[in-house]
């Protein structure tokens, strides 16, 4: 059995939008790569205060190590009241908002904590950071304060340390500069820390260097493109989850344009490169002062499940999904996508219990190495049966010679570990032998009979039948036939029975196409001849939902449900300029049946 993958797949922005009547309070947005973001919760707050001013700014989240769990801190307040923004800075309220959750889904109630000294105006913008040297929390914000020998009030950088977000140290001074300071943030990176600061006078961000939390412990960097770029605050710095490259990102106030990226690959240098506008999508909200957590594959299946668009359920890049249910649990086995000309070499398998939040079971075969013997790699479009103790998964290869096969693995378990059959099941050269047209041996599906017979269908350019042998790793080429009456057939043809029929479903077009679709027909045998009914599955261009097809189709056991699973080109759609049939991801939708019988097109 494979272990779950627990490594960092993709990153959640908490946010706000602004002072519209809603605008303060707390958003979900959600990246695969940290620079194409996707709305959650169709753009509405995910979570409200009800609490002391009843709205919030600055929220930011942070995971805790030890508790596995995540709090979620906000400054409370909400400009939309009216009251202004000289009130906020000299009379605001003392008092952070907190939310805690053990799952970015389900949170708990709001509740509020006194951190500000007596005196002080507004708590702004909360960050905490978790120090592994004292095995708590330093949470830090700016407040407008005035001492006895100030003669005006001045915003400065406090701090207290916690466990649980519910009691604190007392609060210290933390940060004290010539100017005004506020909207602090901290990263660590190999044994150092790195904190981004607004100076409030010059309205940059400035930058220093510390080997400890300890306030003592910081000196200045040089970073001229920040000090460069006027009309800034609210930094947020985060390492990318693949490499060695940090992500920082400030909001533009003064434009009043939302977040601009910045990247750097060392943080000693201070040098950053600020990315042009088609480099990055914020989405459709403008997003404000928030906060960047890198979170983990099942913590991405989750958001997308409760808070995403209702069709994609894999984080990432995967394509040619095949679903299945075994016992009581939901398998998909797609290609793994995002590689250019659809080289990838590795197999993964996820399970879900219900569909909608799915769990990475690992790489299940890697035509790369010596799992499969005659293959080197272009790992496309599998497929999985399961008969006698025993799970058979058809697969797509590149053999030495440059050709296409199918070939098959066999496993005690849905998720392996899979042995590969020493030789290829169907290969060009094969059809060639037979007689059968072909471009290219690709694109297994399975079909099995109610007696227990069972069929694999294949092919591009031409869809094509054969029956497996009792042993499930061998064809009786006698019974290998073309289907005739597939219209517009391109690949990936799939075959279930209902009231008689067979109902027979296949993609057109190119994966490569936005018009990459799924048509359907029916027939009396499993061989055909298909009558062509009409396409039920296409693009909804105003749902930026392009190239749907490459489908396979689950009945749910013993029901008369079903449901379609299937790639689109990745959102958002700016995300990649070219080659969107090598970046894709998966979705899944209920298919229904009509009163004649016929399968009805599925509604995007």
């Amino acid at each position: 059995m494979s272990v779950h993958n627990n490594r960092y797949a993709g990153y959640l922005l908490v946010h706000f939008i602004g002072e519209q009547p809603n605008g303060e309070q707390v958003y979900f947005s959600y990246s695969d790569d940290g620079l194409h973001w996707k709305d959650l919760n169709a753009g509405q707050p995910v979570l409200c205060s009800e609490l002391g001013e009843k709205g919030v700014r600055d929220p930011f989240i942070v995971r805790s190590p030890k508790e596995n769990k995540f709090y979620l801190i906000a400054t409370d307040l909400r400009i939309a009241n009216g009251k202004g923004w000289s009130s906020a800075v000299n009379d605001g309220s003392r008092d952070i908002i907190v939310w805690e959750s053990t799952d970015l889904v389900r949170w708990t109630s709001p509740w509020s904590v006194t951190v500000g000294v007596p005196g002080a105006g507004c708590v702004w913008a909360p960050e905490a950071i978790y120090d592994e040297a004292s095995g708590d929390f330093l949470v830090f914000w700016a407040s407008a304060t005035q001492e006895l020998q100030e003669e005006d009030r001045k915003q400065k950088i406090f701090s207290a340390r916690t466990k649980d977000f519910r009691s604190f140290t007392a609060t210290e001074k933390y940060i004290e500069r010539e100017n005004h300071i506020i909207d602090t943030t901290i990263i660590a990176y190999n044994g150092c820390y790195y904190r981004y600061s607004k100076d409030e006078t010059t309205k940059n961000i400035r930058v220093e260097k510390g080997s400890s939390l300890d306030k003592e412990s910081f000196t200045g960097l040089n970073a001229p493109a920040l000090e460069e770029m006027l009309g800034v605050e609210g930094p947020q710095i985060f390492k990318f989850n693949d490499r060695d490259e940090w992500c920082l990102i400030v909001d533009r106030f003064a434009e009043g344009k939302g977040y601009l990226p910045l990247l750097t690959s060392d943080l000693d240098s201070g040098e950053f490169r600020v990315l042009q506008d088609g480099e990055f999508n914020l989405g459709t909200s403008k997003k404000r002062h928030g906060g960047v957590m890198p979170i983990t594959f099942e913590e991405c299946s989750r958001l997308l499940a409760a808070f995403g668009d209702g069709h994609q359920v894999l984080p990432g890049q995967f394509a040619d999904p095949d679903l299945v249910k075994f016992g009581d649990r939901y398998y998909l086995y797609p290609t793994t996508d995002g590689f250019d000309g659809w080289s990838g070499t590795q197999f993964r398998a996820f399970s879900s219990a219900d569909l909608k939040n799915w769990q990475d079971e690992g790489v299940i075969l890697d035509l790369a190495t010596e799992d499969v013997p005659w293959s080197v790699g272009s790992a496309w479009a599998p497929a999985i049966a399961f008969r006698d103790g025993n799970y058979y998964y058809y697969f797509c290869g590149k053999t030495e010679s440059g050709s296409h096969s199918i070939g098959v693995a066999v496993a005690e378990t849905p998720v392996g570990p899979f042995r590969a059959q020493p030789e290829s099941l169907i290969s060009m050269e094969q059809m060639k032998r037979l007689g059968i047209p072909m471009s290219l041996t690709i694109d297994p599906s399975i079909y099995i009979e109610d007696d227990g017979t069972a069929y694999l269908l294949f092919g591009n350019g031409n869809p094509t039948i054969v029956r497996l042998g009792d042993d499930m790793v061998s064809v009786a080429e006698d019974t290998m036939r073309s289907v005739a009456g597939l219209h517009d057939f391109r690949e990936a043809v799939t075959v279930l029975k209902r009231g008689g029929l067979y109902h027979f479903t296949w993609s057109c077009d190119d994966t490569g196409s936005e018009d990459y679709h799924v048509n359907y027909g029916t027939a009396e045998h499993l061989y055909g001849p298909v009558t062509y009914r009409y396409p039920v599955l296409v693009k909804n261009k105003e749902k930026d939902m392009l190239g749907t097809a490459h489908h396979s189709i689950l009945q749910e056991p013993g029901t008369d449900q079903y449901w379609i699973a299937y790639h689109r080109f990745v959102t958002p759609l700016s995300r990649f300029t070219q080659g969107k049939g090598f970046h894709r991801e998966v979705c899944i939708d209920p298919l229904t049946f009509g009163e004649d019988g016929l399968m009805q097109p599925v509604q995007l």
